[in-house]
């Protein structure tokens, strides 16, 4: 595996209703002077699982620690994939790491391709020779990108937030809409009581919140 993001972080997160503009002024009138840091891209993602859904049951069990694993790409198109990644993301308590890979042979793939998604997940599966892995969701959103004015501190809003699902690796185009906008912190285990110290311009409490979760829980309710 290719690593590329080893260092441990905290990744704070807030769940918010649907009002852009509000966290968008909150943000940039914050202490931490939050300012565009490049422009905003659609976050296309795939999340495997193995039968026993294992990183479902760690969420919903509380565990110390868990492992998310997903391939990444970004544009406009759900459906085709271009430049992905294999992301395989690690958190211990609210600290995470990910271990990333390069997937060049996968590019340009069609998910809603049965013979195509069948490449893909053997591929992925050499990867991880613990358990066999299936696919098992999708999520899409639009990402926007900001840096405090110390840029210690990244932080990223979700909106526009679809998931969709497979089905014994069928990929079922089906989306379902989340009207609720994601706010997340971003920074290195140092900077986290100056973070706690200075939300209230924010937000006072941090949520949970997990979008391989809600693709998995809410996607038929």
């Amino acid at each position: 595996m290719k690593n590329l993001s080893r260092d441990l972080r905290f990744e704070r997160k807030w769940v918010f209703p649907n009002n852009y503009l509000d966290i968008y002024n909150k943000l940039h009138k914050s202490k931490f002077g939050f300012r565009n840091m490049y422009p905003d891209r659609y976050v296309n993602s795939i999340y495997f699982d193995d039968f026993s859904y294992s990183s479902v049951r760690e969420n919903l069990d509380g565990s110390n620690k868990k492992m998310k694993i997903r391939l990444r790409w970004y544009g406009k198109n759900n459906f085709i994939l271009k430049n992905p990644r294999l992301e395989f993301k690690i958190k211990q308590n609210f600290m995470n790491y990910k271990i990333i890979n390069e997937m060049p042979n996968l590019n340009n793939l069609n998910i809603k391709n049965f013979e195509e998604m069948q490449l893909l997940n053997k591929v992925v599966n050499q990867f991880y020779d613990k358990k066999i892995l299936n696919p098992v969701s999708t999520t899409n959103y639009i990402r926007s990108y900001f840096i405090s004015s110390n840029n210690h501190i990244r932080s990223t809003v979700d909106t526009n937030f679809k998931i969709s699902r497979f089905f014994n690796n069928f990929y079922s185009p089906i989306f379902k809409k989340f009207p609720k906008i994601i706010l997340e912190m971003k920074y290195k285990k140092k900077f986290d009581d100056y973070i706690m110290k200075n939300l209230s311009d924010i937000s006072s409490r941090y949520s949970r919140n997990s979008k391989y979760i809600d693709s998995m829980i809410n996607y038929y309710y």
